[in-house]
């Protein structure tokens, strides 16, 4: 008898460690795609910025809402001649040298037509956002696609950037937020062969002495899907590690990034959070932890738009862990 209750509470110890908490509430009604975060401490306020209508801007006092839509980044659409360049997708912000910086994409649905901009703002206050125009540039044939921006100071600015194709890559930025110090396509950091993988983040919590590949793999489902990927196959977070920003990576069985097939789940469809995706994970100076922010479709509403799940992360197992 004291072995069955032995069994039963490491059964119900096990569930507890390994379920997935649900997002944080106060976000389930706001709609984004790929959203990306940070705070202001002058003005008290968390915003957030998502792919479409120019970079759609929310803002909250809290993580727990309510969240506002407060209009868009760059209302009078980017400077970057191409398709898409109204449109605008996969925001990431950062605070460098004393300036707001959000790079973004230009580019339009399984093309390599494409190129990531900046913009900064002292504020990121809606009709603060000056366009700088373009970092970087993919045509078709390259073995790279020029979105998904992400940066990081790691020795000096690095800008990852890629999706499909031959998977994501990193190039040095100097002197300033939007000039190459190395050629592209720079250094390959995960995913390969065409792999559905992309949407690249490279964060180092101060919780680890790892740096952390983050990206989303599979497929995600747009507005209006009626079939659902096979199990399995739909959006999901994986995550390598690795002793430096710049690469390489690696996931738990030691296998890199680029190899096909590698990484650790971090995040993936459970309860009512279907294809999970579009990370960003930033140091909440509020609370003093780790936050990751992300777009999921209800389980409930297959076929609807996707929504703002946020929460938190914890390094101390030696992989992120979503907690409460």
């Amino acid at each position: 008898m004291k072995s069955q209750i032995r069994s039963l509470v490491l059964a119900l110890f096990t569930l507890g460690a390994w379920a997935t908490p649900s997002p944080l509430p106060g976000s389930s009604n706001i709609v984004v795609r790929d959203p990306a975060i940070w705070y202001n401490p002058d003005l008290g306020k968390y915003f957030v910025f998502s792919t479409d209508e120019k970079i759609r801007i929310f803002t909250s006092t809290s993580l727990t809402g309510p969240w506002t839509r407060t209009g868009s980044v760059l209302p009078n659409c980017s400077n970057i001649q191409l398709d898409g360049n109204c449109v605008l997708w996969a925001p990431d912000v950062n605070y460098i040298d004393g300036e707001y910086v959000l790079y973004y994409s230009v580019s339009s649905v399984g093309s390599q037509n494409s190129a990531i901009g900046v913009a900064t703002s002292p504020s990121m206050e809606q009709g603060t956002w000056t366009d700088q125009g373009e970092v970087i540039r993919s045509h078709p044939g390259d073995v790279y696609n020029a979105i998904d921006p992400n940066i990081i100071n790691a020795n000096g600015l690095k800008l990852a950037f890629g999706s499909y194709w031959n998977g994501m890559y990193q190039v040095g930025l100097w002197p300033d937020i939007k000039t190459r110090a190395s050629d592209l396509p720079g250094t390959h950091l995960a995913g390969n062969s065409g792999r559905a993988a992309e949407g690249g983040f490279v964060y180092k919590s101060a919780a680890s002495q790892y740096y952390f590949m983050f990206f989303s793999d599979g497929v995600t489902p747009f507005v209006g899907a009626t079939t659902r990927p096979d199990a399995g196959t739909e959006y999901k977070v994986y995550v390598g590690r690795g002793a430096s920003g710049q690469g390489p990576f690696y996931g738990p069985a030691g296998n890199e990034l680029t190899q096909p097939n590698t990484g650790s789940l971090v995040l993936g469809s459970h309860d009512n959070v279907y294809a999970p995706g579009g990370q960003s994970i930033f140091l909440d100076p509020v609370s003093g932890r780790d936050v990751i922010v992300y777009h999921y479709v209800p389980n409930d509403a297959f076929g609807g738009p996707a929504y703002l799940g946020i929460n938190y992360l914890d390094f101390s197992s030696g992989w992120p862990v979503l907690v409460d």
